[in-house]
């Protein structure tokens, strides 16, 4: 994939579309700003779009030894900031749901709604810190194997059979995000914080977009936070960990629906 660089402070964006709201789309881990660009066609006449690569991924600089979500939060803050894009509405994929959350719960003023999608709110129990740590090992090694293996983990059969050229694509751009981008974001997600009671509190519509098969965030662990915190809930019924790809058509307009009802 390729994508035209344009930097703000080592983090690069994308921006386009011409509304009025503005939506800013945070990619997961291993990922970049390219997996929205077919969400971005379908938007930019309705909405300004600010699509972002997370430190460490695609065209971003590699900040230090750890990417916390809080360190993560502050980048894009500032860029929201600095193209003064107050307020937005944030889509976060899994990692990029953790930061949405860092962001709201230090910037909340700038934050008009956030979708989890394929994310959650909990921090990792101790045997999934390790694993996380233990992965940095597997990607010195090995990062063919580490990206291979960890990608294939994300589809359902179906899909994963359907999407054979875009899987390829997402292979390619993670490998050369594990070379420099990978261990930091891992030790940053792995110490992060519980966000439940942040959720909660939070004076803003939310809405956690969940795929019944994910082998990532389990499908009752969303449904019993979104019980708790009191925020939508859409399950996505054919889809894994990779929504905006596995039910693309379904899970853009499951985002409309809940812009156009805010």
């Amino acid at each position: 994939m390729s994508y035209s660089k344009h930097k703000f402070e080592g983090i690069n964006f994308r921006l386009s579309g011409e509304g009025n709201e503005v939506v800013v789309f945070l990619h997961g881990f291993l990922g970049d700003l390219s997996v929205w660009d077919s969400f971005t066609s379908k938007l930019k006449n309705k909405y300004t779009i600010l699509q972002i690569d997370l430190p460490g991924h695609g065209l971003s600089d590699t900040f230090g030894r750890v990417h916390s979500m809080p360190f993560m939060a502050k980048k894009i803050v500032a860029l929201i900031d600095y193209l003064a894009l107050i307020p937005v509405h944030l889509v976060g994929h899994s990692m990029g749901g953790y930061v949405a959350l860092s962001i709201a719960e230090q910037h909340l003023n700038r934050i008009g709604s956030i979708t989890l999608l394929n994310s959650n709110c909990n921090d990792d129990p101790p045997q999934k810190k390790g694993d996380r740590i233990r992965t940095i090992r597997l990607i010195e090694l090995s990062p063919e194997l580490f990206v291979n293996e960890a990608i294939n983990n994300l589809f359902t059969l179906e899909n994963f059979k359907k999407f054979t050229q875009e899987i390829l694509q997402l292979k390619n751009a993670a490998l050369k995000i594990a070379d420099t981008g990978a261990a930091p974001a891992l030790r940053g997600m792995a110490e992060r914080k519980d966000m439940t009671l942040v959720l909660a509190e939070l004076k803003i519509p939310i809405l956690f977009l969940a795929g019944k098969h994910d082998n990532i965030i389990p499908i009752n662990s969303v449904k019993n936070n979104a019980k708790k915190t009191g925020a939508q809930l859409h399950i996505l019924e054919h889809t894994n960990h990779m929504a905006f790809l596995e039910e693309q058509h379904e899970t853009l307009q499951a985002l409309c629906s809940f812009w156009q009802k805010l």
